[in-house]
């Protein structure tokens, strides 16, 4: 299991072309933001790398700030 460290991660948003490009992650945030309640966020970040890896995008849900 890996552990992501929720709380203060050091995932950056993706940003540029790659985060408005049809893939198949974009495509899931869409519809997992759809389904939703109101002042929820889905954003595409990039996970830390490992040691020896190559950084992975995941999906980060955000919770209203109110």
């Amino acid at each position: 299991m890996t552990d992501l460290g929720f709380g203060t991660v050091g995932a950056p948003l993706l940003t540029g072309p790659e985060s408005t490009a049809s893939t198949p992650l974009a495509r899931a945030a869409g519809r997992l933001q759809a389904v939703l309640p109101p002042g929820w966020r889905v954003e595409i970040a990039v996970a830390p790398d490992e040691p020896g890896g190559r950084p992975r995008p995941l999906l980060r849900v955000l919770m209203p700030q109110d």
